[in-house]
């Protein structure tokens, strides 16, 4: 099992990515702040399989997330960069933490939707909406620490490895430069989680 885990765990990210579009298109429509708390309230009692639906599958994201990130972890320091493949186990646990948090709030919202307040159901949704700080800055991190990584190594092709770096600093900008790097952040993933997998295959 650790083999399979060691040699398939990459694959991790694109379940990942996956899992959590899969979440957003679960959940319906996204309620906005500036709407009133009568309207908040009455959209997640509306929905509240859907809500809850979609906080599960990004739950599972969050998971899939882990084992990607701490199986490159293992990756990256097998080629001698422990505090580069700390970093990555570091950032790691903090993006899937902030996924996981996210969606227990996504939860609260519509399994308490029917004995809340409109107020108080504002509040929470309020501050599930301004909750993505630990996950991006978390995947963000995970990309950076793969991509020097890839730079002080043969792990990964450089250019792949500079990607990595240019998505951290994209990424760390507000918008909207921020969601240019959210896309290739995602995409260095999944170009990474392909690329460990057949390369692991090979030399298996």
């Amino acid at each position: 099992m650790e083999q399979k885990l060691q040699r398939y765990g990459p694959l991790g990210a694109i379940f990942a990515i996956v899992l959590v579009l899969a979440s957003f298109a679960t959940h319906g429509r996204w309620a906005s702040t500036e709407e009133s708390a009568q309207e908040i309230a009455d959209l997640y009692v509306q929905n509240q399989d859907r809500v809850f639906m979609g906080s599960w599958l990004a739950v599972l994201g969050g998971l899939c997330f882990l084992v990607f990130g701490m199986s490159m972890s293992h990756r990256v320091r097998e080629t001698g960069q422990q505090l580069l493949g700390m970093i990555v186990a570091g950032a790691t646990l903090i993006g899937a933490t902030g996924m996981m948090i996210d969606a227990t709030l996504r939860a609260a919202l519509s399994i308490q939707a029917d004995d809340m307040s409109p107020e108080a159901m504002k509040t929470m949704h309020a501050l599930w909406d301004a909750f993505f700080w630990p996950m991006h800055a978390g995947m963000a991190t995970l990309v950076l620490a793969i991509g020097l990584a890839a730079l002080g190594s043969g792990l990964l092709p450089k250019w792949l490895g500079w990607i990595g770096v240019v998505a951290f600093v994209a990424a760390m900008i507000p918008a909207p430069t921020m969601f240019a790097g959210i896309i290739l952040s995602l995409l260095f993933m999944v170009i990474t989680s392909l690329m460990m997998t057949f390369k692991k295959a090979a030399t298996s």
